[in-house]
């Protein structure tokens, strides 16, 4: 989500090493023996809550009128969303918070009918295991979950934001993401993550469910070899408790895409969790050929480009929806600026901010708004 990494084993955004080459290649030699996607036609309706998109970049900007923009969203489809709660910047200080951003965001997805997906990340300096470098685990787990019951005890079932804010419409939130792809040093910078993760898991697993039973607790999403390191995670010793698992399989062909989310499938079948759903809490192709260099082998493409690998994403998706337990797709993401930015993930939006402040929609809208269309359920 927005630093260099390998999805798929065909994305990175600083120049491609030998290693990274070989890398690739493995990969794709794995995913040519992986097992073939479901014939199609095995689904032809998805879940409610399948179509859901990433909230962030551009639409954190407090010019922008996001209520406005959520109402746009909702028309087009999107039934889901996806934001980060960064708990460095909502509690800076032990038992001080500024809920103002997440507020803003909660509001405009309850005013539109939203469902969200609250990604719980980051730890402040005084919980950290390594002070100033925010996506370090914390010291005690405990100081994490105490936070996450603050959250459910602000926006789940009968939270105080709702009380303070009659005119927004009860929508609570009922599922938490406990961290952003662990298995990568960026994001989690205890390595090797398997054991410090689970932990995590375990302690925020039991914290959601004593505030709120019927929540749901989702795995955080992995990237890369992600089965490989969900095999990992297995292995580690100490049970996984949550309800989703989350894959993040980006790949330069959607064909491909679907073989990294079969194969965390095989995993977690193999370990006993075969009725457990998987969602991909994030998946996109960038559109920055063109705009910016150098491009990542071909995971870049163009606006066209974009739209036809999210359009072929979706069918073959939905092709093998039933046999991969998939239960949500979210976009990353839903606008991006598309300009003077080294990193592709600031061209992969469904709609882009214009120099002058407003957002026009990009081909890949079009082809989103077709899909969920198609096949919603709503």
């Amino acid at each position: 989500m927005g630093t260099p990494r390998v999805p798929g084993g065909l994305t990175y955004d600083r120049p491609v090493s030998r290693r990274l080459l070989v890398v690739a290649v493995a990969l794709a030699l794995l995913l040519a023996a992986a097992a073939p996607a479901a014939p199609a036609g095995a689904a032809t309706r998805a879940p409610a809550g399948f179509f859901g998109v990433m909230v962030n970049g551009v639409l954190d900007a407090p010019d922008l009128n996001l209520g406005q923009e959520s109402a746009r969203m909702r028309a087009d489809g999107v039934e889901s969303e996806r934001f980060e709660i960064a708990w460095d910047l909502v509690e800076p200080q032990r038992g001080s918070y500024d809920f103002a951003a997440t507020d803003r965001k909660v509001a405009a997805a309850a005013g539109a009918g939203i469902d969200v997906l609250a990604l719980v990340v980051r730890a402040p300096a005084w919980a950290a295991r390594a002070p100033g470098n925010p996506f370090s685990p914390p010291r005690d787990n405990a100081d994490y979950a105490a936070f996450l019951r603050t959250l459910i005890g602000r926006y789940g079932p009968h939270g105080s934001f709702w009380a303070q804010n009659p005119s927004v419409p009860e929508h609570p939130v009922r599922e938490w993401q406990i961290w952003n792809e662990p298995n990568l040093p960026d994001y989690f910078a205890q390595q090797p993550f398997a054991k410090p993760y689970a932990r995590l898991l375990a302690a925020a697993y039991t914290a959601v469910k004593v505030s709120d039973a019927g929540a749901r607790v989702v795995m955080a999403g992995l990237a890369n070899f992600s089965w490989r390191d969900l095999g990992t995670l297995y292995g580690a010793g100490i049970p996984l408790r949550f309800d989703v698992a989350a894959v993040h399989p980006f790949s330069g062909r959607p064909s491909n895409s679907v073989k990294i989310t079969r194969l965390n499938r095989q995993v977690l079948d193999a370990h006993g969790d075969r009725r457990k759903p998987i969602w991909l809490t994030e998946l996109t192709w960038s559109s920055a050929k063109g705009k910016k260099q150098p491009l990542t082998q071909d995971w870049e493409t163009t606006e066209a480009g974009q739209a036809q690998r999210l359009q072929s994403a979706y069918r073959d998706y939905m092709a093998a929806r039933k046999s991969l337990r998939l239960d949500r797709i979210f976009w990353y993401t839903w606008a991006t600026v598309d300009r003077g930015s080294p990193n592709s993930f600031d061209y992969s939006g469904l709609r882009t901010r214009r120099a002058d402040g407003t957002l026009a929609d990009k081909p890949a809208l079009a082809a989103f708004r077709a899909a969920a269309r198609r096949y919603g359920a709503r």
